[in-house]
């Protein structure tokens, strides 16, 4: 029996899975997610080396088609694969101009946030195979919980000024970084039950969109977490 996710790419997926001679593998979304990598980086690349041409207009336009490929993708396997490869182009293109305005803040932040991003999937990684922490339905509803917690929390830093400022921001990040980190497990977990069913391999490319979704994210909170402790 498979467990709900609340991972949104992973949980449409549920919806046209099927057993096949041709089933999904471990290295089959391995694979995926390594190339999905590659062409987010790529397109930061070019992202950071056109900055000057760039405008608030790309970043927002990006982060649209990125958005709307998300949805797209995870709703469609056949779908999936042309989708994960506009997701990845347009959130490189959102990586990298985020991580060029951090960079010219605080030196050296980038290749540290993009090994920290390394060391968390790794140490994940590794829990989870170990079974140190133990992924189940109540570990993925107190997940949904927190989630919950910490967007509402976010919200009010922005609607109300004082709070941004204070040290409960600080909690919020430290918080969000920590929650993106263990949302891995529930990935990993999902990629498991999926290669376990014997599900087609066409599920590949939105099993690892989804976990390209929670990599960007802990990138991004890695890329917060350490502009405040270089701050302080």
């Amino acid at each position: 029996m498979r467990m709900s996710s609340s991972n949104p790419v992973f949980r449409q997926a549920n919806s046209y899975t099927y057993v096949t001679d041709r089933p999904v593998t471990y290295a089959n979304v391995a694979i995926k997610t390594i190339i999905l990598l590659a062409v987010a980086a790529v397109s930061a690349y070019l992202a950071i080396t056109n900055i000057e041409t760039l405008s608030i207009g790309w970043i927002i336009g990006a982060m649209i088609v990125a958005f709307i490929a998300v949805m797209v993708g995870s709703r469609s396997s056949r779908l999936a694969p042309l989708f994960a490869f506009i997701y990845a182009a347009a959130e490189g293109v959102v990586l990298g101009i985020v991580s060029i305005l951090y960079s010219a803040f605080y030196e050296g932040i980038v290749p540290t946030a993009i090994i920290t991003t390394f060391v968390v999937f790794v140490v994940m990684l590794l829990l989870f195979s170990t079974n140190i922490i133990k992924v189940n339905q109540k570990f993925a509803s107190f997940m949904v919980v927190a989630l919950i917690s910490v967007i509402i929390m976010s919200l009010l830093t922005i609607f109300l000024p004082d709070l941004a400022s204070s040290n409960i921001y600080y909690v919020i990040v430290f918080i969000s970084a920590a929650l993106s980190a263990f949302f891995l497990l529930l990935d990993f977990q999902r990629i498991k039950d999926f290669v376990d069913s014997g599900s087609d391999h066409s599920v590949g490319w939105v099993l690892s969109l989804g976990l390209m979704v929670t990599l960007v994210w802990i990138y991004v909170e890695m890329l917060r977490l350490l502009a405040i402790t270089s701050r302080r």
